[in-house]
Order: C-alpha cells, then sequence, then structure tokens
C-alpha cells in the first residue's frame, strides 16, 4: 500500500484528493492544525490518518512527509492576513518542503500552484506563487520528480468563489462590482483532483507542468450575474472604473473579512485563462452551467 501525504488536505481541493486517493486504496496522511474541527469529516475515511501537526515547523514537516510515496502540497492563501503571510505559505513552506523530500528521498512531489504564477506577476500572491515554482524546477530530478498543477479559479460544491459571489448578492439589491472585464476560465474540482491523481502515479518525466482551465471564458461580470441568478431576490451589478475598483478594494482591505483587495486586484490585471506555450494545458469538458445548479439552485 503506498502512502500519500497531503498538505493543505483539510482545505476545498485537498479534502477532494483525500478521498479520492483513500478511495484508490491509498494510505493517506493528513497533517492539520486543527484536527478536532476536521475530524468527523477526514477520519471516517479508509485508511486515512489526521494528525495535529503545524507544518510551517520544519521539524514538524520533516516527520509528516518520511516514508511518504507522494507528497502533495494544496497550500494556499489568498488574502494576506499578516505581513510576508504570502512568503510564509508560498515560498518558505515550499522550499522546507523540497528540502524534506530531498533529505528523505521521497521519489514524487506534485505543486498546485495558480494560473499566471510567476516570479515576475503583477501581485505579490502571483510572484510568490511564481518563486514556489522556481525552487521546485531547480530541484526536480530522476530521482526527485515534480508535477506543478496550474488551476484557474475552481468552481463546484463547497468553492468559495461562486458561493462568495451569491452571498454577496443574496440580499444586495446594488452590487459595486470591481474588475468587471477581468477574464477566468474556471474549472470544475472533480476535473483538478483527477488530473492531480493522474499526474502523481506519472513516473516518466522529473518535471511536468500543466495549465489546467475550464471549457469557457467569462468576465468577472459574468460570473456574479451568473451566481446571483439563483437568488430569489434580484441584484443589479454595477461595474466600476479603474479608479473605483482601486477605492473599493481599498475598502474591503481595512474590514475584518477580506472579500476583495488590492493585490486581488493586480492579480485580475492579467487574463486568467489557459494562453501559455510554455507548458502543455488541460482543458476540462464541464461548464459551471451544468454543475452551478446542483450548489447554488
Amino acid at each position: 500500500m503506498l502512502t500519500v501525504c497531503i498538505l493543505g488536505g483539510t482545505g476545498f481541493v485537498g479534502s477532494r484528493l483525500a478521498s479520492l486517493f483513500s478511495s484508490a486504496g491509498y494510505r493517506t496522511r493528513i497533517p492539520t492544525r486543527r484536527r478536532e474541527r476536521h475530524k468527523d469529516r477526514i477520519i471516517l475515511l479508509p485508511n486515512c490518518e489526521l494528525i495535529n501537526a503545524d507544518i510551517s515547523d520544519p521539524l514538524n514537516l520533516e516527520k509528516m512527509i518520511r516514508g511518504a510515496d507522494i507528497v502533495i502540497n494544496c497550500v494556499g492563501i489568498l488574502h494576506e492576513n499578516r505581513k510576508n503571510d504570502f512568503e510564509k505559505y508560498h515560498v518558505t513552506l515550499v522550499k522546507n518542503i523540497v528540502e524534506a523530500c530531498t533529505k528523505n528521498k521521497i521519489p514524487r512531489f506534485i505543486q498546485v500552484s495558480a494560473l499566471k504564477a510567476s516570479p515576475s506577476g503583477p501581485s505579490k500572491y502571483l510572484r510568490s506563487k511564481g518563486d514556489a515554482e522556481r525552487i521546485i524546477r531547480q530541484a526536480a530530478n530522476v530521482d526527485f520528480k515534480c508535477g506543478i498543477i496550474r488551476p484557474s479559479v475552481i468552481f463546484g460544491p463547497g468553492d468559495s468563489f461562486l458561493t462568495m459571489f451569491q452571498k454577496s448578492t443574496k440580499f444586495a439589491p446594488l452590487l459595486p462590482l470591481a474588475s468587471p472585464r477581468a477574464k477566468f476560465q474556471p474549472i470544475f474540482i472533480g476535473e483538478v483532483i483527477e488530473k492531480i491523481f493522474s499526474l502523481a502515479r506519472e513516473t516518466s518525466e522529473p518535471l511536468t507542468e500543466i495549465d489546467l482551465c475550464g471549457p469557457r471564458v467569462y468576465t468577472l461580470l459574468e460570473l456574479v450575474k451568473l451566481a446571483s441568478s439563483f437568488n430569489k431576490t434580484k441584484t443589479i451589478v454595477m461595474p466600476l472604473n479603474e479608479t473605483l475598483s482601486y477605492l473599493q478594494a481599498f475598502a474591503m482591505e481595512l474590514s475584518p473579512i477580506k472579500l476583495l483587495t488590492r493585490d486581488n486586484l493586480r492579480s485580475m490585471s492579467i487574463d486568467n485563462v489557459c494562453d501559455s506555450a510554455e507548458c502543455s494545458s488541460a482543458i476540462g469538458v464541464v461548464t459551471i452551467e451544468e454543475i452551478a445548479p446542483s450548489y447554488l439552485g
């Protein structure tokens, strides 16, 4: 029985990966700082071990991945609650993972990154994800095979994307919308985890990079209107220009719950679609229109 260690295994992507690997007969190991919060949902999976551990500590991290055949990193944040959180969770953590994997001779590592990640990206989020990818590329070799998956925004039951838009418009007769012309190519969660699962079992190339997108490109305005269409109340979505978008992001950045930040706005300044010629692209077939009614309707 092979062992897979899923970092970030209690999150939206990680928990579904854990279920898939567990049902396929893998021994699944998931470290978490909040075991009690997730145990009812995770520990029922066969061959799944939910361990209370803080993987930001390199010693704990090494202990968690020791003996694994596959390590998958699903850890990611969209907003910084403290200064340098992107650096901590996206760059330093990946550096520690790579070092621990190399030291313990882990043969396979998969990184769930982000579409348009680049060290020269327009936002701290995209730059930190890009810096992590650079660390992985430098470490990948025939004995340490790595895969990098870069999905566009992910939708599906329990997502924080379409669900957030629906909740935001549920009781709002008017919704000012920043960056309405930003483009996305959303991918269904089921197709994301299937691609990760497939890539994790490949043993040919030292490094594989895949951009992962859905079958259709939407503007942010189209996505918000689509999500709000499942509400009983009608919401008027008001597109904002560049200046007002910045002011809205700045104001929301000061609130305890950060729905939008200026860094998010910078990320949306480039189209989140599959057009990269530097690596292979995988296009899904499941549309939002097929799935959204099952969990937004």
